[in-house]
């Protein structure tokens, strides 16, 4: 059974871009970016707490596993993806990358749905780039860096 089973499944597109979101919960919005190997069990749980704690959570599915346990290499075969995408590279030198503007947008859209003050993020390892790229949009009023990973420093210009 997945650890996804209570969470509601929709597809969050902008500008061309598409993802599956899981949603649970009222009161405020929390976006929760997971880590690398996926949206593990563990990320799914901490989803659950803020549920618990009376937040609205989306948890956006970018790569790797959705609510079931890594499959064995799973994770240092999305860290070497990653690590040469477009994405990292654009984050890692200061410009904009297309799903930084999907991510704001998704914190716009669960804005939107949850009201309150504003929308909170948590970037987690190697997505914590994007809850700080995701500060710069007016709704989104907590953005969390745990464990940042990205941008890499490596090279002259980094």
């Amino acid at each position: 059974m997945s650890a996804l089973s209570a969470w509601e499944r929709s597809r969050h597109t902008s500008d061309g871009r598409a993802f599956d979101v899981y949603w649970r919960g009222e009161g405020p919005g929390v976006v929760v970016i997971h880590e690398s190997p996926g949206l593990t069990p563990e990320v799914v749980a901490f989803g659950d707490d803020l549920v618990d704690a009376g937040f609205s959570v989306a948890l956006p599915h970018l790569f790797g596993s959705a609510g079931l346990e890594p499959r064995p290499g799973e994770a240092a075969a999305v860290v070497a993806r990653l690590c040469v995408s477009r994405e990292f590279a654009l984050l890692a030198t200061g410009r904009t990358t297309p799903l930084a503007g999907w991510l704001r947008s998704l914190a716009r859209s669960l804005h939107e749905s949850a009201g309150g003050p504003g929308v909170g993020v948590v970037g987690m390892c190697v997505t914590g780039g994007f809850a700080l790229a995701m500060m710069v949009d007016p709704v989104v009023v907590a953005p969390v860096l745990a464990q940042p990973a990205t941008p890499l420093p490596l090279g002259a210009r980094r």
